[in-house]
């Protein structure tokens, strides 16, 4: 109980330091350095950011698979969802641009803070706010910026597969040369502590409060082989991709790691 306490209060203020230095370096990229040029920038802090915060939180990320393609050919980076700490994770391994809902831009500070990686604000009740996104998915793509969306549209439990796939952002590249990027996360935090996932109803600060404590939690990145948008439509790639990922959820999927997650 007192290492755990230990380990939230120096995770605590590691975390607010390490936060106040990559806004301070964002702020200069953001604000002096021309719209392309700066996203850019901005997605190779972002992996600078994400590698940082996994491992004061004691997250090792093991990724499986090749980037090679995605380094060389760009794309639209596809993966599951299941935690807050899904964001820095996927950073880490990539860095990229990401799709936030608009709600969180009205959030004291952190909606400005998140704001300053020039993110693609996601407003679901807007027609026209959506199709002014999608027009952004296309051109970040088109300029080779890592782009990650996350199609389930919520956190899930990591446990029971995965959630149906929305496929508006599957039209970004219907049409296109532009590759899809699957990829599939897995958790496994050591025995008897709190799994990362945040669903349901669980409130965010207590959730952040306890995986704080935890001693170790290794996250298992799969990198799955491209898809070409070839002459399919936004439902039939949403589904072909889809199905690629679940084969790989099931594939490294361990039932008895579910006595990690505390069942």
């Amino acid at each position: 109980m007192v290492i755990r306490c230990f380990r939230r209060l120096y995770r605590s203020i590691a975390v607010l330091l390490w936060a106040v230095f990559h806004g301070l370096v964002s702020i200069p990229i953001r604000y002096l350095y021309e719209k392309n040029h700066c996203i850019l920038r901005m997605t190779r802090q972002t992996q600078i950011w994400g590698s940082g915060l996994a491992y004061i939180l004691g997250i090792k990320v093991n990724v499986h698979g090749d980037r090679e393609p995605y380094l060389r050919n760009g794309g639209l980076i596809v993966a599951n969802h299941q935690s807050y700490t899904d964001v820095f994770v996927h950073a880490s391994v990539f860095g990229a641009r990401f799709t936030p809902k608009i709600e969180i831009r009205n959030w004291p500070v952190l909606g400005w803070y998140v704001d300053l990686i020039r993110p693609i604000w996601i407003d679901r009740k807007s027609k026209q706010a959506s199709a002014n996104a999608m027009q952004l998915f296309r051109e970040t793509l088109n300029n080779k910026i890592p782009l990650i969306v996350y199609p389930e549209g919520t956190t899930t439990d990591g446990r029971n597969g995965l959630l149906p796939f929305k496929t508006t952002s599957f039209e970004t590249v219907v049409g296109t040369q532009i590759p899809i990027q699957p990829m599939i996360s897995l958790y496994h935090p050591a025995d008897g502590e709190i799994h990362p996932c945040w669903v349901g109803n669980a409130e965010l600060m207590p959730h952040l409060w306890e995986f704080l404590g935890n001693s170790k939690t290794v996250c298992d990145i799969y990198i799955l082989p491209q898809v070409m948008p070839r002459d399919l439509n936004r439902k039939e790639l949403a589904a072909e991709v889809r199905d690629l990922m679940m084969k790989s959820y099931e594939e490294h999927f361990q039932p008895d790691r579910r006595k990690e997650y505390g069942e």
